[in-house]
């Protein structure tokens, strides 16, 4: 097992001339190996603009998500248009950056006889189908993976879920007819209104729809980071009967905040949030975490979530509202064995939260307090170049490997230098 380089001691009331015990390392567990490409951003690498990759090779953003719409691919029956596309694909990978591309939603030119948006007439599905071999044909080799349709169990589906099935079935068929080696998604399911879809996931799977598909995609939306990690944890319970346990990929995830979305946050505590959500998912073995979003539109409309999802404030100004939080998490958790402190552990606080990643040299500690108040902590820190950041401004400053920091709800980000030796944690 790789070992811990730090040393964390948890005050008592009165712990000054206390005598101090050492904690078994069974309170540390190996839980996951954190992806080397773990971190991306929906609806970014979009600009064409220096700046924007500048900003996203900045954050450490490994994945951009894009829609690939057929309405814009084929607005007309036969006549195709992949120029747009074409243009985020290689901006993106000119600049490192790996494009998942949705496979969504329809055309208009389907919907003379049902007019439905959202949704494929049965009739139609061959001409579905066809825009999904043309669109992957076409960006095989450029394209980092697909996902089939975005959100079938709320707005983006209005049709039944056999119909949803069928049509993820053949979709995964057509892909595979054409490039076999890409990365496939399907899924994508959220919350809802009304808790996890668990009888259309299920129905998913066991109707074969999965078979050609190499990872689920899942939205897990939620009030907070606390609840989301307990969402997460049902979803995966659910995908580890059928082998996909270990095969979720979060491709969207946040908090907006404003308007009236329940799951808004104000301005000041999304930081919080998004590295609490980044080491909840980390930790748990998710494959990838792709936020939503990048940006909010220059103009926003109070009342509208949607306007306010952005890590910076718009790309007039890139002022961060969660985007240095982002980045820590990005650049630190990436490529790392995470470990976690099992909560109350031997004693310790049940509402602190510590989460440790490991990689080839140094590491990075991420620690907060569920509780009321805050805790003091003492931090004795083998290595060299040690450093707290700031999760808001991202500012560093420099510590000493012994020192005491008070531990609330915002999280503790601190980073060093060192080869990585066995642990000592004790309580005094």
């Amino acid at each position: 097992m790789n070992r811990l380089l730090a040393s964390v001691i948890f005050p008592a009331a009165v712990f000054l001339f206390s005598s101090c015990a050492s904690i078994p390392m069974s309170v540390l567990r190996e839980n996951s190996v954190v992806p080397s490409d773990f971190a991306g951003i929906v609806h970014a690498g979009g600009t064409g603009t220096q700046k924007e990759f500048d900003y996203l090779n900045y954050l450490d953003a490994s994945w951009v998500l894009h829609t690939f719409n057929w309405n814009r691919i084929e607005p007309v029956k036969g006549e195709w248009d992949f120029s747009f596309y074409d243009s985020i694909v290689n901006n993106n990978m000119a600049a490192g950056i790996k494009v998942l591309g949705i496979l969504a939603y329809d055309a208009d030119w389907i919907h003379e006889d049902v007019n439905k948006d959202f949704y494929i007439p049965p009739h139609h599905l061959p001409d579905y189908l066809e825009y999904v071999r043309k669109t992957v044909e076409h960006f095989r080799g450029r394209i980092g993976a697909w996902c089939i349709w975005n959100e079938p169990n709320f707005f983006f589906w209005a049709g039944t879920d056999d119909e949803f099935v069928e049509l993820s079935r053949q979709a995964a068929d057509a892909v595979r007819e054409v490039d076999n080696d890409v990365i496939l998604l399907g899924g994508a399911f959220n919350r809802g209104f009304f808790g996890l879809p668990e009888r259309f996931i299920r129905k998913l799977f066991e109707s074969g729809a999965m078979d050609k598909v190499d990872a689920i995609a899942f939205h897990p939306y939620e009030l907070n980071p606390s609840r989301m990690a307990v969402l997460y944890g049902r979803f995966r319970k659910i995908v580890d009967d059928y082998g996909f346990g270990d095969k979720i990929w979060i491709t969207e995830m946040g908090y907006p905040t404003g308007g009236w979305y329940p799951t808004k946050v104000r301005e000041g505590r999304l930081p919080e949030y998004v590295i609490k959500t980044f080491a909840f998912l980390s930790s748990a073995g998710s494959n990838k975490l792709l936020w939503y979003q990048l940006f909010d539109p220059a103009e926003r409309v109070n009342s509208d979530s949607e306007d306010f999802f952005g890590l910076v404030r718009s790309r007039l100004d890139y002022t961060s509202k969660g985007a240095e939080a982002f980045r820590l998490c990005a650049k630190y958790m990436q490529g790392s064995i995470c470990y976690v402190l099992a909560p109350g552990g031997e004693s310790l606080p049940a509402s602190m939260r510590l989460f440790w990643y490991k990689r080839t040299e140094g590491g990075a500690m991420v620690l907060w307090y569920e509780g009321l108040g805050s805790k003091q902590v003492l931090l004795r820190l083998d290595g060299t170049e040690l450093i707290k950041h700031d999760p808001v401004s991202g500012a560093e400053s420099k510590i000493q490997p012994d020192t005491v920091i008070r531990v609330g709800s915002m999280p503790v980000f601190i980073t060093w230098d060192g080869s990585g030796e066995r642990p000592v944690i004790r309580l005094f």
